[in-house]
């Protein structure tokens, strides 16, 4: 069974690529609001390669891999999943093997032999390797402890090459903006990858150090890549100040907001500030501990965003763009909201009848993929239906007004989602003109407390 594995494994499918091409890349695009790529450009041409990314969303991480890079990557998942026929089947077609743990029960050790054996094997023919080596989901924007599993793959893999070329690990940081929502923001990026023939004599001369040695640097460059919260004490403080006013340190900080690799090094920077005054235990953490759950429950008390305090008014002609953009853009929204209300509605139904909270994200994407794969070959078969009759009867007009209406019923559902972000934010703005007008001191007060944090790290 592993010799046929294997050798099906290290080989490209074509089924795969037609998967990856018609299924699961253009789902993510209508999943995610924005798949931001840094660093493709680090990712090497050919093999052997291992991908060491962070792990904060289950089986996303892999696709977040899968979808952003070219390589047919084989990766592992916990065994418990791989219990069934059917879904085994389909997990080895999506190249993905099973690692058990402790508490999976018998002997952990020797039931990872042989899929450590395939691994092996495929990195010696230059194949591609994904894994997560803190071993263990973490929810926290906070890298864990690198597990040494992934320097004994590569140190193992690598006597096929000794001290010149061979394996490379890529490291990844994987940046949630949250995790188990629909239609949020996420950025990937790839590290410049570490060459494992630079460790392979100090792994003949002393394993153990060459794991450490490893370990350490691995660590050091995925940190580099990615949020990382070293604060436990303040760790939600830290996150949710990030959240709040991640905008406006990039732009304090000579940052474009708007290009996520700035966002990114502006957020970095605003998290190593706070994580140093944690650690001094610094009044003003203590100061942003106590200030800003008050200011939130004043915020969400008249129900506006954070950002709109920064403007002292706002003029009359921006609701008058706002709302004219709203009216043109309606009956599109209209078409989104019936192409979307399946998917969307039967996203909601799962996610209450998942038990794990790590697999919320990964069922809602599995069921976006299969309703929307329904839904885009009815659409296929109407648009050929209507061009083959246009043809037939010879309606010129009938074959283009075909082809435009499916460009737009498969862009329409992404297009409600941000009118009604849209919404939301032109609403947000005319409370906050109310507020204004009434000179209600709980704005005042709130300004007042924003100004207060922004000092802390300004």
């Amino acid at each position: 069974m592993a010799k046929t594995l294997t050798e099906k494994l290290s080989k490209n499918d074509w089924k795969y690529v037609l998967a990856r091409v018609f299924l699961t890349t253009p789902n993510h695009k209508r999943y995610y609001r924005n798949t931001n790529v840094i660093g493709k450009e680090n990712i090497p041409q050919k093999g052997p390669i291992i991908y060491a990314a962070n792990h904060q969303n289950a089986l996303m991480d892999a696709m977040a891999i899968v979808t952003t890079q070219k390589h047919q990557t084989i990766f592992v998942a916990r065994a418990d999943i791989f219990k069934k026929p059917f879904i085994i089947k389909i997990l080895h077609f999506m190249r993905i093997l099973p690692i058990y743990r402790k508490r999976d029960g018998g002997n952990s050790h020797d039931n990872n032999q042989e899929t450590f054996e395939i691994v092996n094997q495929i990195l010696r023919k230059g194949r591609v390797h994904g894994i997560m080596p803190e071993g263990l989901f973490n929810p926290y924007k906070r890298l864990g402890t690198l597990q040494k599993g992934i320097f004994r793959v590569a140190l193992k893999a690598q006597e096929a090459y000794g001290t010149e070329g061979g394996v490379q690990i890529v490291p990844i940081g994987l940046n949630w903006q949250n995790p188990r929502e629909f239609f949020k923001d996420v950025t990937i990026v790839y590290g410049k990858p570490i060459a494992v023939a630079e460790y392979f004599s100090l792994y003949q001369e002393n394993p153990a150090k060459a794991y450490v040695k490893m370990q350490e640097r691995l660590s050091e460059e995925m940190r580099r890549l990615m949020i990382d919260i070293r604060s436990e004490t303040h760790y939600e403080t830290i996150e949710n100040v990030r959240e709040t006013f991640g905008y406006e340190y990039a732009e304090a900080t000579n940052r474009d907001p708007n290009n996520p690799k700035q966002r990114l090094e502006a957020e970095q920077d605003l998290v190593k500030k706070l994580d140093e005054l944690s650690e001094k235990n610094d009044p003003k953490i203590q100061m942003l501990e106590q200030t800003l759950p008050a200011y939130k429950a004043g915020l969400e008390q008249l129900n506006i965003r954070s950002w709109l305090l920064r403007n002292e008014k706002i003029r009359w002609y921006n609701f008058l763009f706002d709302f004219a953009y709203l009216l043109f853009v309606f009956p599109i929204s209209m078409l989104g909201s019936v192409i979307g209300f399946l998917p969307q509605r039967l996203m909601k139904k799962y996610e209450k009848a998942i038990k794990d909270p790590q697999f919320l994200s990964s069922t809602k994407y599995v069921v976006s993929i299969l309703v929307r794969t329904l839904q885009n070959t009815v659409l296929l078969i109407v648009a050929l239906t209507l061009v083959l009759a246009g043809n037939l009867f010879g309606n010129f007009f009938a074959f283009w007004a075909t082809l435009l209406l499916l460009a737009s019923l498969l862009g329409a559902e992404r297009d409600r989602l941000l009118y009604v972000e849209r919404c939301r934010k032109t609403a947000g703005k005319w409370r906050y003109c109310r507020q204004l007008r009434k000179k209600n001191p709980l704005l005042n007060e709130l300004k007042a407390q924003r100004k207060q944090m922004l000092a802390v790290f300004s």
